[in-house]
């Protein structure tokens, strides 16, 4: 899982943070830090193991939450708005990382849930789209985004702002319907 507000322990490092799920499962120490090391590596972090949280950027918070995830070696991530407390560089930057590890087929991490209210991120990312009422949670609509990948060229296609535009209109008819009835 990986947090919005990055949920790391200020107590530890880097390094450590990592470690933390994997020391609860029960791995051994030198393994630990293999691992720890091997994924901190992966999210660009090499170097920032001894790092304490309070010294580093949002950005590479994010990062580790992101290497302590995976650093189970899930075949699901769940995502809670993982970008949403990021500049939007650093947001660009590691929704790059994201999609770059869904295609590494050394990694074992298959299947991606993400939660964001950040529409065209969501088409960005997804294969498909799940639009939730407010409370309480229904699912009010779908859209499958069935553009190749990578996306990057897409950004400014008038095939992915038709997508864009049709999660928009199920959001809004959702608010319609749920200011009627309030």
């Amino acid at each position: 899982m990986i947090f919005q507000l990055f949920g790391l322990l200020p107590w530890k490092t880097a390094m450590e943070n990592v470690e933390v799920p994997l020391e609860v499962v029960g791995v051994k120490k030198e393994a630990r830090e293999e691992i720890a090391k091997s994924y901190l590596r992966t999210v660009g972090l090499e170097g920032f193991e001894d790092t304490y949280p309070h010294d580093l950027s949002g950005g590479m918070k994010q990062r580790v939450g992101i290497a302590r995830a995976l650093a189970l070696q899930p075949e699901v991530l769940l995502m809670d708005e993982p970008f949403s407390s990021l500049d939007e560089l650093t947001a660009k930057a590691l929704r790059t990382l994201v999609m770059g590890m869904r295609r590494d087929p050394s990694l074992p991490t298959n299947t991606f849930v993400m939660v964001s209210h950040n529409v065209e991120e969501a088409v960005y990312m997804a294969d498909r789209v799940i639009v939730m009422s407010s409370r309480p949670g229904r699912i009010v609509g779908e859209v499958n985004v069935d553009l190749p990948r990578p996306r990057t060229k897409y950004l400014r296609d008038p095939q992915y702002f038709q997508r864009v535009d049709e999660v928009v209109a199920i959001l809004e008819k959702g608010r319609q319907s749920i200011e009627v009835k309030s």
